[in-house]
């Protein structure tokens, strides 16, 4: 094996050794990489642009990893780039700094799920509340805006405040209301004056059980739209409200208190939400999808 050697160090190809040698060019490669470990490459020299410009811009709560390689990109093209995935190996690996705490999304164990209650027995009388059962089958498709699912944010515990959180199934928009207190009938016409001065396009509503939606439907039948309740315990049903109260919380942890919260404030936290990109949409913000319709 010492010829091997000695041609190697010739700068001959493995090919030329084999040829010299008699040997076939493959059995030169498998005893080269035996031999002679693959240098490690520098990723701070190789990507040095683009991890910098990853540590610049990347923040948990509205600038993913996906993001930020989606944009460079789109904004460096020709310089060397890789994927997300290769960046989240970095990652486990440490050659980053980046920490699992940092990530926007951290693996949660699963909890086994216990047996669903059973429905609750509706009071039809009222044809403006209905169970979401009787939801029509268009309004799961998505396909145009109005159709808001609305959900209270709580603060920190035995306090009065909160958030009223309203999401449109279709484009992702957001708005957030201050609320003093979480009573029903205060609850429902806070909803309904937010409703009327924004401007909020409204064709259905689709609320939990909380007690601060009980009067709910008084709200809707003066808008003229209908009022579709979850079923106990399935929060599943309002997903698209539940997904975005998560991204809302990183702005307000649990147990924040809401007391000192200003609704300006609020009013920021849902700007920079819906202008953050999102991947199902092609990287679109809330605003540009809502353009579309």
């Amino acid at each position: 094996m010492h010829k091997i050697d000695i041609l190697l160090k010739q700068n001959l190809s493995m090919r030329e050794v084999g040829r010299r040698l008699g040997i076939s060019h493959s059995t030169i490669s498998r005893y080269k990489a035996g031999k002679y470990k693959k240098r490690e490459i520098d990723i701070y020299k190789k990507y040095e642009i683009f991890i910098k410009y990853l540590f610049d811009h990347y923040d948990r709560r509205d600038h993913s990893i996906e993001v930020c390689v989606y944009r460079f990109k789109k904004m460096y093209l020709g310089e060397k780039c890789v994927s997300v995935k290769q960046v989240y190996n970095w990652i486990e690996q440490g050659k980053i700094k980046l920490t699992k705490n940092g990530l926007c999304y951290k693996k949660h164990k699963k909890k086994k799920r216990s047996g669903m209650m059973e429905h609750f027995i509706w009071n039809m009388q009222n044809k403006t509340i209905l169970p979401i059962s009787l939801r029509p089958k268009y309004i799961e498709k998505r396909k145009e805006p109005g159709h808001l699912e609305i959900d209270s944010i709580l603060g920190k515990k035995d306090e009065q405040q909160a958030i009223i959180s309203i999401v449109d199934r279709c484009t992702r928009r957001l708005w957030l209301i201050k609320a003093e207190y979480r009573y029903d009938y205060y609850t429902a016409n806070l909803i309904y004056k937010y409703i009327i001065k924004n401007d909020i396009e409204v064709k259905s509503i689709t609320v939990d059980n909380g007690l601060e939606f009980r009067a709910l439907g008084i709200a809707a039948k003066r808008l003229g739209v209908k009022l579709y309740k979850c079923d106990p315990y399935c929060s599943f049903q309002r997903g698209t409200n539940e997904r975005t109260n998560a991204i809302v919380r990183r702005y307000l942890p649990k147990g924040t208190s809401f007391k000192m919260t200003p609704q300006v404030y609020l009013e920021d936290i849902a700007f920079n939400i819906n202008s953050m990109p999102r991947k199902m949409f092609g990287f679109k913000n809330a605003y540009e999808m809502e353009l579309e319709y």
